[in-house]
């Protein structure tokens, strides 16, 4: 009997590489990905089980159990690790077919008497493209909440009417996130929109962060209502002298000024090519960014007990929502 699902533990591929693993098994193999625990995993006949019973909490390992002895299925499994633990010695030693993902686990099987036939997990990068050259980068970190799309489409009309080539860099910034699955769908929506031209980048350490502020040639980031002065990716953006395209309103910092020292989306009817132009908001940029800067923020918190100038550290986190 062939194999009609492989049933897992996360589901979520951007928070467990065993996730990953399974959802390309799964396209190659041409059957569904459930979860476990799902009311579908009952009804199935041949079912590979493809997850780490040591990462399932006490409760879940009780439905599990639970679920063995109510299923008729005859089912294979994929052990991505193996501890002998009671319920993962059952799921092994019950199974049509045991995988082994690995050279130790298959000892560990046969030490239970276990037959096992050892696999492997071949690598999980399926993005492999290079980064192509363009006229024109765009960066955007830190979009927390509900993506702008609307903006962003206005964006892509302003990129593609510039006649000039371009790419867009996207981190996931998950400290600005409420979710890993919010981190998800923003990708999504963002691939949507820019199918060919945009590199999904991500987690990004503060230094991959800065390092891209350096060399983009704008940064882009939209919000519900407009930018407000305590949104700290624009902050950082801004303090590394990057032109900023982003959305104004009347709660909108008062200094933020289109075309002088950030770009209004729903103002602007082209974006700037000179480089004299550009490298004047950029200068302008960074003055508006020490208007609102760590040090006046210091003496206005701390009045009479601030220092003079708050003592800086290499590893700050500059950019931390």
């Amino acid at each position: 009997m062939p194999l009609d699902c492989v049933l897992t533990h996360h589901l979520n591929t951007y928070t467990s590489g065993v996730a990953r693993f399974n959802e390309i098994l799964t396209e190659r193999l041409g059957v569904p990905l459930l979860s476990v625990f799902s009311d579908a995993a009952r009804g199935l006949a041949r079912p590979l089980l493809s997850f780490k019973v040591g990462e399932l909490d006490e409760h879940e390992r009780a439905l599990l159990a639970a679920l063995l002895d109510e299923a008729s299925w005859k089912h294979d499994v994929y052990l991505h690790q193996f501890r002998a633990m009671p319920l993962e010695c059952r799921i092994a030693t019950h199974a049509v077919q045991c995988w082994a993902g690995n050279r130790e686990i298959l000892e560990r099987l046969r030490q239970i008497g276990c037959e096992a036939q050892l696999a492997w997990a071949p690598g999980l990068l399926l993005d492999q493209r290079r980064f192509e050259p363009a006229e024109i980068s765009v960066f955007s970190f830190g979009m927390a909440g509900k993506l702008r799309a609307d903006m962003f489409r206005r964006l892509r009309e302003l990129l593609e009417a510039t006649g000039r080539s371009y790419r867009l860099y996207v981190s996931s910034a998950n400290h600005e996130t409420s979710s890993i699955r919010e981190a998800e769908l923003v990708f999504q929506e963002m691939h949507e929109l820019f199918p060919t031209r945009l590199y999904f980048m991500g987690n990004l350490s503060d230094v991959a962060v800065y390092n891209y502020l350096q060399t983009t040639t704008f940064y882009a980031a939209f919000f519900e209502g407009g930018v407000r002065s305590n949104n700290t990716s624009v902050s950082a953006a801004m303090e590394q002298g990057c032109v900023v395209i982003t959305n104004l309103d009347e709660y909108s910092p008062e200094h933020f000024r289109h075309g002088v020292n950030v770009i209004d989306i729903e103002q602007a009817t082209e974006l700037p090519s000179d480089p004299v132009l550009l490298r004047r908001i950029s200068v302008a940029a960074r003055e508006a960014a020490r208007q609102q800067d760590w040090e006046g923020l210091t003496a206005l918190i701390g009045g009479d007990h601030a220092p003079q100038r708050a003592a800086s550290a290499p590893n700050r986190r500059a950019n931390r929502a």
